[in-house]
C-alpha cells in the first residue's frame, strides 16, 4: 500500500507542480487511505469529484484544466475528503449544505498541516469562489 501511495503522490506532485508540498500531500493520501477511502487522478475531468457505490469511495483529482495555484489541488483533495467525512450523500448531492460541510471538514484537515495552515487565508478565498457556484 505504501508503494501505491508514494506513486500516487509523486503523480499528483508532478502533474499539480506541488513539489515543495510531496511530504504533505502523502500524508494526506495516507489518511485518505487510512479512512478506507481510495483517490486517483483524471486526466479527462475538469472538476475534482466524489464518487459513491455499494463497495468504496473513489476522489478523482481533475487536472484536465490548470488551476490558477498549483496548492488549489490540495484544496481539492482536502474538499473531496470532506465530502467523504461527512457520510454518504442523499438524493440532494449538490446543495450548498452539503458543499459547506465538506468545506469545512476539508478545513479541518488543513489545520493538522502548519505547512498548509500558513496559507490557510487562499484556501478561504478559493472554499467562497467554490461556493459562489452553489448560490
Amino acid at each position: 500500500m505504501i508503494d501505491k501511495i508514494e506513486k500516487l503522490n509523486h503523480e499528483i506532485c508532478s502533474k499539480g507542480n506541488l513539489s515543495q508540498y510531496e511530504n504533505t500531500v502523502g500524508k494526506i493520501l495516507s489518511a485518505i487511505y487510512d479512512a478506507k477511502c481510495t483517490i486517483s487522478c483524471c486526466d479527462i475531468c475538469e472538476k475534482s469529484r466524489i464518487e459513491h457505490s455499494m463497495s468504496k469511495t473513489h476522489i478523482r483529482i481533475g487536472f484536465k484544466k490548470a488551476k490558477e495555484k498549483p496548492i488549489h489541488y490540495i484544496w481539492d483533495i482536502l474538499h473531496e475528503f470532506g465530502h467523504y467525512l461527512s457520510g454518504l450523500p442523499n438524493r440532494h448531492e449538490r446543495t450548498f449544505d452539503r458543499e459547506l460541510q465538506a468545506w469545512e471538514l476539508g478545513l479541518e484537515q488543513l489545520k493538522k498541516y502548519p505547512e498548509l495552515f500558513a496559507q490557510v487565508e487562499d484556501f478561504e478565498k478559493y472554499r467562497e469562489n467554490c461556493l459562489a457556484t452553489y448560490k
